[in-house]
């Protein structure tokens, strides 16, 4: 697209680096969210209802690893028509947060986004999740009287293998159980189940593959009053994070032979999230005053040693010293040759004025020939001034652009044919 419309030529590699440094520029952007309180706002009030959802998906990194992101979705409720004709409950506005760290630094990623929606002022909040313990804390950590809800197709995954298990230890079931099961525990809640299952004996409950689900479901049956919540009117599924597994990670970073270093999936998430929030256009000046501040730090740590050494009356690393060695001066020719006595007495020598050992040595002076070149050494800034940018895991740069390059390859020749020229003279 930059070659049809502006005629600019740029690389696979070259586009692939800046997008991930704007991707950690945003990413800083948005963790700076969290720490800084927003203003109070009154002309826009905080919904009076939310929906919190969290979830994760596996994701390949290289060398053959798989790491979990974890996802949280937080949107409004709201009634509207199902696809039967029947009242639906279903879930708008929504906004992700997707990050692949571990839990306890997701609770700290999360913060912005929750502080961003108002979900802390909010009157009613629920958090439908799948059971984990992480889930579980990150409900706690912000919203620790939210309502909480099991996802009902995870109940229904424990009730199907319990069902299955039964089956295979000699229960006969009439057919279409599973269903008439689910029927009943979306409708009537889990009590008139679980009294069922009291009726098995316990040498059948103390079986590997029925005792672990006959007690998830248990300990879990406060949560699973699925007629009561959708009085209320919250959902029972958690589709809104499932969707947004399948929308912000997985259409991003799980394509076909798709295999992401570690460093690299985070700057990416974030770029994705800013387009599946509507925010790009506010993420991303976000981000570019996010590099101009990192790019004023970078020349400013490259300014630090020699502010420092000026400061303490020493030269600077990247110049070498000299040592102190008094030169010879010209003498000037005199107007008239000198007689015999002249010449056989010597001229007094003139004394070199005192040097003062606290000052500093005197730098290098260039070369007096303005044909001679200067070799460019290999630092953090372009023979031109301008300053690299070390990207992790790619060759070191020595030059800022190809005009550069071509500008300090004629100065070694320069150099090697001035070389020559002087060997040429000197014999």
């Amino acid at each position: 697209m930059l070659e049809t419309l502006l005629g600019v030529r740029t690389t696979k590699e070259t586009a692939r680096s800046l997008t991930e440094r704007m991707g950690a520029c945003m990413e800083a952007a948005h963790m700076a969210e969290g720490d800084t309180p927003s203003p109070p706002t009154t002309d826009q009030p905080a919904p009076q209802r939310y929906v919190l959802s969290a979830d994760g998906a596996m994701i390949s990194l290289v060398n053959k690893q798989w790491a979990e992101v974890r996802t949280l979705a937080i949107g409004e409720p709201h009634v509207g028509p199902g696809a039967d004709g029947e009242p639906e409950i279903h879930v708008g506005h929504l906004s992700y947060v997707s990050r692949l760290c571990d839990a306890f630094t997701f609770l700290q990623h999360v913060a912005g986004e929750i502080q961003r929606r108002k979900v802390l002022e909010a009157r009613d909040v629920c958090s439908i999740t799948d059971g984990a313990e992480w889930c579980q804390r990150l409900t706690a950590s912000y919203r620790p009287d939210a309502l909480r809800i099991l996802d009902f197709p995870h109940a229904a995954e424990h009730l199907s293998q319990l069902l299955e298990a039964l089956e295979h230890a000699g229960l006969r079931f009439p057919d279409r159980m599973l269903s008439r099961c689910l029927h009943v525990l979306k409708h009537r809640g889990p009590r008139a189940l679980l009294r069922m299952s009291g009726h098995l004996e316990n040498d059948l409950t103390q079986q590997k593959g029925i005792g672990e689900h006959l007690d998830y479901l248990r300990k879990r049956e406060a949560l699973m009053q699925y007629p009561v919540f959708r009085t209320q009117g919250w959902p029972i599924g958690s589709g809104m994070v499932e969707s947004a597994n399948k929308l912000v990670v997985q259409a991003r970073l799980k394509g076909s032979g798709m295999h992401w270093e570690r460093g690299n999936v985070n700057p990416l998430l974030t770029l994705r999230m800013a387009v599946c929030n509507d925010r790009w256009q506010e993420m991303w000046q976000k981000a570019i005053r996010q590099q101009r501040m990192g790019d004023v730090r970078q020349r400013s740590a490259l300014d630090e040693p020699e502010v420092q050494a000026s400061h303490q009356g020493t030269s600077s690393p990247s110049v070498p010293a000299l040592p102190l060695v008094a030169t010879s001066r010209p003498r000037a020719l005199p107007s008239e040759p000198p007689s015999h006595a002249e010449a056989a007495t010597p001229p007094p020598l003139t004394p070199l004025p005192p040097v003062d050992p606290i000052l500093p040595p005197p730098s290098p002076r260039p070369l007096a020939h303005p044909q001679v070149p200067v070799v460019p050494q290999q630092s953090d800034t372009c023979p031109c001034g301008m300053p690299l940018i070390r990207f992790k895991g790619h060759r070191t740069k020595e030059y800022c652009s190809h005009r550069c390059r071509q500008r300090a390859y004629c100065q070694r020749q320069a150099m090697k044919h001035w070389g020559q020229w002087r060997l040429i003279v000197s014999s």
